[in-house]
């Protein structure tokens, strides 16, 4: 989204953006935001993991993860909105998968913040926190969403992808034994069906197509180079190693 000033995001005209000391830049309220207000909305160039990775390490931290691979590149110089700092205990949440939305009403002169867990299941920016608050993890790593204890918390304000992650995480099981030997028995004749069928049973996915599961494994640790490499490791170890 561009407005007529240029640029990619948006920014409610009751914060603004400071020169802040350790984390450089923040956002603050300038006047009092009532909670449900939408606080900024992201932009950004979309795009795949694997595109996404060529850029520069300052660039992908102002970005936004928006779907399994899918991203929001920020712009190559900072905008509005573009300086919304992580807090282990936050004021802003997810609204959908690029608008923050007050959870509560803001008082001016406080920072805006949002913690990253509600939108980042990739490691492109994990960091060590200086938030302060007394809720503050420490280390802020991509596999946070997780964490019973802010599922609890957050529920409503996650990315729409990550509510879907949450489910797909119950959901998931070790193929078992019988899976296996179907998953055997028909991969000569329908590798891809019987490929994709056991890898959402072990990936919680039970709508996700071949392309996209099969993009989200981590082959490497996998010791993968090809599909009957794949199909091999899910018989032995019956689960879906991701990558991120």
């Amino acid at each position: 989204m561009t407005d007529a000033a240029g640029y990619s995001n948006y920014l409610t005209p009751l914060a603004e953006t400071r020169a802040t000391p350790g984390t450089q830049y923040g956002t603050f309220a300038i006047a009092p935001i009532a909670a449900g207000t939408i606080v900024v909305t992201f932009g950004g160039s979309e795009m795949n993991r694997r595109h996404f990775n060529t850029f520069p390490d300052e660039r992908r931290s102002r970005s936004l993860q928006i779907e399994l691979d899918s991203f929001l590149l920020g712009p190559a110089e900072r905008q509005l909105g573009d300086a919304v700092n992580h807090s282990c205990e936050p004021n802003c949440g997810m609204g959908n998968a690029t608008q923050l939305v007050a959870m509560q009403n803001i008082s001016a002169g406080e920072e805006i913040s949002f913690d990253y867990a509600m939108s980042d299941a990739s490691n492109y920016d994990e960091f060590t926190c200086i938030c302060g608050s007394s809720l503050c993890r420490g280390n802020i790593t991509s596999h946070d969403w997780k964490l019973p204890e802010l599922q609890q918390r957050y529920n409503g304000y996650f990315s729409p992808y990550i509510v879907r992650k949450i489910k797909a995480h119950e959901k998931a099981h070790q193929l078992r034994k019988s899976e296996a030997e179907e998953l055997l028995r028909n991969y000569d004749s329908d590798p891809r069906g019987s490929l994709t069928k056991a890898l959402r049973v072990t990936s919680g996915y039970s709508n996700s197509s071949f392309e996209i599961l099969y993009s989200l494994l981590d082959l490497a640790a996998m010791g993968a180079h090809n599909e009957d490499d794949v199909v091999k490791y899910l018989n032995e170890m019956r689960v879906y190693p991701k990558s991120g």
